[in-house]
C-alpha cells in the first residue's frame, strides 16, 4: 500500500536505436548515419527515421553510435611534442574540426620515435577510427610500417621542426624574402642539425634563386640550438655566441620558431642592437607572439591545416574517398616591422657553418 497522497508514475522504458529501426523498418545501422547526418541515406528515408525518433523519444549516443556501426566515433591524434605552440595550436584546430561532427579527440604522445617501437594499443585494440600524425617526422620507420600493417586510416600533417619538407619550404620563404632586401650575410637558427643541412644544400642546389645565391657567395651560416626550437634562453645564449665570433656579422636571422625568434630579438636588444636598421629577424609558425611583437614570420597555419586533416579523415571514414597523403601546403610570408634592408647595403663572404652548442 502508497503513503497517502502519493501517486502513481507508468515509468516507459528508454526507446533503443533498435526501437526505431524497427518502427522504420531499415537497419540500426541507417538509423545511426541518418540521425548523425551522413551521407547514402534517401532523404524520404532520413525525414521518416527522424520523425519515428522524436515520436519515441529517441537520444542518439556516442556508445549507441559505435555498437550500430561497429566505430568508436574517436580519431586519434599522434604528436611528439606539445610544448610548441604549432603543436598545441594544431590539437586545437584537430578538436575543433572533430567536435563539429561529434568525434572525440584521443591524443596519442610519443616523446621521440626511438623512444617508441610500437604504436600505443589505442591503435591495435581499435579503439580509435583514424590517426592524424603531426609531423612528418614523428614516427619511425617501424612505426610507419606498423601503421600501414594495420589498415587503419591515417593523414599526416607537415609541421615546423620534424625534418620534412615543410623546414625546407619555409625556411627558402625566409631566405628568398632576405635575400631580396638586399641581405648577403644570414643565419639560420635551428634545434636539428639535419635539418639545417638540408636548407645549407638547398642554399647551393639549382633552382632560379638558389643558383644565384651560390654564384653571389651569399653567406649562410647554421647556429644549432640545443634547447630545441622552443627554447627562448638557449637561442638568447646561441645568439650571444654567435656575436662574440671574429670577423663580419650576419645582418639578418632566420629563425626556426617564433619562440627562438623572441630569444633573439630580446638578446640583440640586450647589446644594443636596433631591429631591423642593425639585424632584421624572421621568425615561423606564425603564432599570435610573432603578430604581438611586429615580427616578420612565415604562416604556418598549423590549426587550420590540422583542422583540414582531420575533415579529410572523416570524409575517409564516410566512405566519400581515402585520404593518406601529406597535407598540400605552401608557406605564406608575413612581413612586418623586423625586416627591412641592411643598413651599409649588402656585404661579400665566404660561406661558412658555426654550431652554438647550448642547453637550457
Amino acid at each position: 500500500m502508497l503513503p497517502a497522497g502519493r501517486t502513481t508514475r507508468t515509468r516507459h522504458p528508454k526507446a533503443s536505436i533498435e526501437d526505431v529501426a524497427a518502427a522504420a523498418g531499415v537497419s540500426t545501422a541507417t538509423v545511426s548515419r541518418a540521425i548523425r547526418g551522413l551521407p547514402r541515406v534517401a532523404q524520404p528515408t532520413r525525414t521518416r527515421i527522424l520523425e519515428i525518433a522524436q515520436a519515441l523519444g529517441y537520444t542518439a549516443s556516442a556508445s549507441a553510435a559505435g555498437l550500430a556501426t561497429g566505430k568508436t566515433r574517436s580519431i586519434g591524434v599522434v604528436t611528439s611534442s606539445l610544448r610548441y605552440p604549432a603543436y598545441s595550436a594544431a590539437v586545437e584546430g584537430a578538436a575543433q574540426a572533430l567536435r563539429d561532427r561529434d568525434y572525440s579527440l584521443v591524443l596519442l604522445h610519443l616523446p621521440h620515435p626511438s623512444a617508441s617501437p610500437q604504436l600505443p594499443t589505442d591503435v591495435n585494440m581499435r579503439r580509435v577510427d583514424a590517426l592524424l600524425v603531426l609531423g612528418a617526422g614523428t614516427l619511425g620507420k617501424e612505426q610507419i610500417g606498423q601503421l600501414q600493417r594495420s589498415g587503419i586510416p591515417h593523414f599526416v600533417i607537415g609541421l615546423p621542426g620534424t625534418q620534412d619538407d615543410v623546414d625546407v619550404a619555409a625556411a627558402t620563404t625566409a631566405i628568398r624574402h632576405l635575400v631580396q632586401l638586399g641581405h648577403t650575410d644570414l643565419a639560420f637558427f635551428h634545434g636539428r642539425l639535419a635539418a639545417a643541412s638540408r636548407i645549407s644544400l638547398l642554399a647551393a642546389g639549382p633552382g632560379p634563386w638558389t643558383s644565384a645565391l651560390h654564384e653571389a657567395g651569399i653567406k649562410l651560416r647554421e647556429v644549432r640550438v640545443e634547447g630545441g626550437a622552443g627554447a627562448i634562453p638557449s637561442s638568447r645564449k646561441a645568439f650571444s655566441c654567435l656575436w662574440a665570433q671574429p670577423g663580419s656579422l650576419p645582418t639578418a636571422v632566420v629563425c626556426a620558431s617564433d619562440e627562438m625568434a623572441l630569444g633573439v630579438l630580446l638578446e640583440a636588444e640586450r647589446k644594443g642592437l636596433k631591429i631591423p636598421a642593425d639585424l632584421s629577424i624572421v621568425g615561423m609558425d606564425g603564432q599570435d607572439l610573432c603578430e604581438s611583437l611586429e615580427l616578420t614570420a612565415v604562416i604556418h597555419y598549423s590549426a587550420r591545416r590540422a583542422a583540414q586533416g582531420a575533415q579529410s579523415l572523416l570524409a575517409a571514414l564516410e566512405g566519400d574517398r581515402d585520404v593518406t597523403t601529406p597535407a598540400v601546403w605552401s608557406p605564406e610570408l608575413v612581413v612586418r616591422q623586423s625586416t627591412a634592408a641592411p643598413r651599409n647595403g649588402p656585404t661579400s663572404t665566404v660561406a661558412a657553418t658555426i654550431e652554438c652548442r647550448t642547453s637550457t
